[in-house]
């Protein structure tokens, strides 16, 4: 049995420099970015380009398989660049979650921002700021307690406020998006 090989990088340079060491690899398994915006993050602006899926095509061998993760939002444009990069699209997988929690506007504070009202701080809620610490950017916020496993982590406090104008009190606790509890998976295949 052979080794393994971990390579820490830009994953565009460290594709490159396989490619041009003629590194084949047998299959991929990725969860890029899925072109989100989470939390207003720089490395989740877009889902992989074509220029990413084109170097993963060239060390992947033929007849490889390729298993990536996407949002439920952007998926099927992530699927479009695996295919413009010469990819077979086999099959659709999901994973089913009971975890995470929406990447939405607070409808009641968008009212009460608009109406320039400020809201009463009423409480806390201890969340955990996960930081990767591959030197990525990666990070986010999850409920203090919650697994963040390869993440450090630090302890920290967000304010729970209460509405503050008639119209808020309405909207309060609706939100512009569904708690995600899927995430779809590509199975594709590089032919020969």
């Amino acid at each position: 049995m052979q080794g393994f090989i971990i390579h820490h990088g830009d994953n565009l340079e460290v594709l490159k420099q396989m490619q041009a060491d003629g590194v084949q690899v047998d299959s991929v398994v990725t969860d890029p970015p899925y072109g989100l915006k989470f939390m207003g993050k720089r490395w989740d602006y877009d889902v992989p380009s074509v220029e990413f899926w084109k170097l993963v095509f060239d060390v992947l061998k033929p007849g490889g398989y390729v298993l990536s993760f996407g949002g439920a939002r952007t998926y099927h444009r992530m699927v479009t660049n695996l295919e413009d990069a010469g990819f077979e699209i086999v099959d659709h997988l999901v994973w089913v979650y009971g975890s995470g929690f929406p990447k939405s506007l607070d409808i009641s504070k968008a009212i009460d921002e608009a109406a320039g009202a400020e809201r009463e701080v009423i409480g806390k809620r201890a969340w955990s700021n996960a930081k990767m610490d591959a030197g990525n950017g990666v990070s986010g916020l999850r409920q203090a307690g919650s697994y963040a496993g390869g993440y450090e982590s630090e302890r920290i406090e967000v304010p729970i406020t209460a509405p503050a104008t008639p119209e808020a009190v309405k909207w309060q606790g609706w939100g512009t998006a569904l708690k995600p509890a899927m995430e779809p998976i590509v199975l594709a295949r590089r032919r020969k």
